[in-house]
């Protein structure tokens, strides 16, 4: 990655439009990891609470 240093004339727009697609990656990435758990978490505990009525049980400890 390239930044701009102090003192130079030339523009640096080059870098700000690097960076601003390294900052929009990193967002999508973020994001899909951010879903991801997400849906993990609600998976998880509507298997708890699927198991639990099937099953029954307590859902916090199991015990029927």
């Amino acid at each position: 990655m390239q930044w701009s240093m102090p003192g130079r004339t030339e523009p640096a727009a080059g870098n700000v439009e690097l960076a601003a697609g390294n900052m929009i990656e990193m967002l999508a990435v973020l994001s899909a990891v951010s879903c991801w758990s997400c849906t993990i978490h609600a998976w998880t505990f509507a298997r708890a609470l699927t198991g639990a009525y099937l099953g029954g049980g307590d859902l916090i400890d199991g015990r029927r």
